[in-house]
């Protein structure tokens, strides 16, 4: 009978066992030291701001030098995971997604997509609390050997929205008087900006 015991005991050890280091993260071998060097687009009310940057992987860590700055969020190095990987074609493709947290207590959230040598995706600035405060694009290829990045920023005015119709009437998808606060804040940095 205790032998019964013993073998049903050592059953649901390994059974346990197997399941706890099934859940275990997995180590990124894909993206694992490659920076890429990208194009940032970031929209606004009636300004865009596009900027350069480059995004770093390493040891599941997640980076980019441009946010990095404190003038820029302050955001230091996050955790990242590749969420989907394709190594059956040519061109190799991985979906990632990564976190970054600055001092304020506020998220860079990033997410793309690593098709060959090319990047592309989206990163999403929310508040402590979650709430959106910037979305921003971004496309650009892998960093190559001896390759810098270069800062570099500037800002260009959206067209006009605000066309008449056959009517006369304004066909304004957004009225200056409806802007959201993301709009206005977003105006105000990049007035900054063009002020320095």
């Amino acid at each position: 009978m205790t032998t019964n015991k013993t073998i049903a005991a050592l059953i649901i050890f390994t059974v346990f066992a197997n399941v706890v280091f099934a859940q275990k993260k997995v180590k990124d071998t894909y993206l694992h030291k490659k920076n890429y060097l990208i194009e940032v687009t970031m929209k606004g009310g009636k300004k865009t701001k596009i900027f350069s940057d480059e995004l770093g992987f390493s040891s599941g860590k997640i980076k980019t030098k441009h946010m990095m700055m404190a003038d820029n969020g302050g955001f230091v190095q996050g955790d990242y995971e590749v969420t989907k990987a394709d190594t059956t074609g040519e061109a190799r493709t991985f979906d990632f997604k990564g976190s970054i947290k600055n001092s304020k207590e506020e998220y860079l959230l990033i997410t793309g997509t690593v098709f060959g040598d090319m990047i592309d995706g989206t990163m999403t600035w929310e508040t402590s609390k979650h709430k959106v405060k910037t979305e921003m694009t971004f496309t650009g290829n892998s960093k190559e050997k001896g390759q810098k990045y270069v800062p570099a920023e500037k800002t260009v005015s959206n067209p006009s929205s605000n066309t008449k119709t056959s009517s006369g009437k304004s066909n304004d998808s957004k009225s200056p008087e409806k802007k959201t606060k993301e709009d206005k804040s977003l105006d105000d940095e990049i007035l900054n900006d063009d002020l320095e």
